[in-house]
């Protein structure tokens, strides 16, 4: 059965992943109940069956003898960082009501500016993101469970992918950082995620978006999942050269890149994703404007 396991009752559903640590872990997994979708057994059950054991029994198993967590080697440490991802982009797709909005961006001037300043496409996207925020407040928000919360602060989190997993470092008050200064503070943040070194807990909390970027690695485009209570998250594809008709009806070729904005419908709707969207383009197709200190 595809995704899915069923027990001998042929009642209960167990994720591929939830059953793999199970026979790790010498659980039986087919007497639980799940906490899942229409009672899936996931991940998280299996974890905490384990706990409970280990609290109420203070029994090692087997697979807890083979390895301390005290002394897993560097690249094992990933392992706790994954399962954590998981369950939290698990939840969040299974209760977010995703929708996807992708628009196609003129990144030449952008290019020729970024080798002038030596900082980033990605310093640029941000500094264009954080102004566009302040502009179009209802996307800078997050859902309370009842209502989306518009929030003041800009705090944009960035994706930063490391052996160990995938981090989220948080740029706080990115509205009020020229482009140099968010340039300056973001390869800080992605130094210390790629390098180990320690991030502190408020580098690490308070976002209020996100943007992932996996233009570098070659993918022209793609929808990411929002991290909740966030309301939205940008994803940043690659820049190619295109040909596009001018204004004078000439084909031309020009650096194209596009950005897929995923959000949550019940705090945005499709002309707010697109509204916004529009403004994030209108800077970088003017980059000028975020140079100015």
């Amino acid at each position: 059965m595809t995704g899915l396991e069923k027990s001998k009752s042929g009642s209960i559903r167990v994720s591929p992943a939830a059953r793999k640590l199970a026979a790790e872990l010498g659980i039986d997994w087919s007497s639980l109940r799940g906490s899942g979708l229409q009672g899936k057994i996931i991940l998280a059950d299996i974890e905490q069956t384990q706990t409970s054991f280990d609290e109420g029994r203070n029994n090692k198993t087997a697979y807890q003898q083979k390895i301390s967590l005290s002394h897993l080697p560097e690249r094992e440490k990933s392992i706790k960082v994954r399962r954590l991802l998981a369950r939290k982009m698990e939840h969040a797709w299974q209760t977010i009501p995703h929708f996807y909005v992708t628009i196609s961006v003129d990144m030449t001037d952008v290019v020729r500016f970024r080798h002038d300043l030596g900082v980033t496409i990605n310093d640029f996207v941000l500094a264009a993101t954080a102004r566009a925020l302040v502009e179009h407040p209802w996307v800078n928000a997050t859902w309370n469970g009842e209502q989306g919360v518009e929030l003041s602060d800009v705090n944009i989190a960035i994706a930063a992918a490391t052996d160990r997993g995938l981090y989220y470092p948080v740029l706080h008050s990115c509205h009020q950082l020229s482009l140099l200064q968010i340039s300056e503070i973001s390869k800080s943040l992605a130094d210390k995620a790629a390098n180990n070194s320690q991030l502190t807990e408020a580098e690490m909390s308070g976002g209020t978006f996100t943007i992932t970027n996996m233009g570098m690695l070659g993918v022209e485009s793609f929808g990411a999942i929002i991290t909740p209570p966030q309301a939205a998250v940008l994803s940043v594809g690659s820049i190619k050269g295109e040909v596009v008709v001018d204004g004078q009806g000439e084909p031309n070729v020009a650096l194209m890149m596009r950005l897929t904005l995923s959000a949550d419908h019940r705090v945005l709707d499709g002309a707010d994703a697109a509204d916004f969207l529009g403004t994030v383009r209108s800077y970088l197709e003017a980059p000028i404007v975020l140079t100015a200190t």
